[in-house]
């Protein structure tokens, strides 16, 4: 009697679990399906948004080069103004050094 007892306490336990797991899953479906729906729906509004993604990073490409030799030309125009402005700066300091010598 004791043994039917007992198999009978463990039985209902598994059925509790097994209860407990199919509500969990339910939900879960409910949340996907959910989701689902919500994907569904901004699809078309994502399809066009990379079309004009792919659009715009192929325009990108094409200024690249551009975009790059204009910024070389700025940094070499930059470069050439401080060297000058160096060469100015040490012209004058060798001049002044040897006026300073003659005086």
């Amino acid at each position: 009697m004791l043994f039917y007892f007992l198999i009978s306490i463990v039985f209902i336990a598994e059925v509790i679990i097994s209860l407990a797991l199919i509500i969990v899953l339910v939900k879960a479906d409910k949340i996907i399906l959910k989701y689902n729906e919500i994907t569904e729906e901004i699809r078309p509004s994502v399809k066009s948004v990379m079309i004009l993604v792919r659009k715009i990073s192929k325009q990108l490409v094409e200024l690249a080069p551009m975009l790059s030799e204009q910024i070389k030309k700025i940094l070499v125009d930059f470069l050439i103004s401080q060297f000058k402005s160096m060469l100015g700066a040490v012209t004058f300091w060798l001049v002044k050094k040897e006026v300073e010598k003659h005086v």
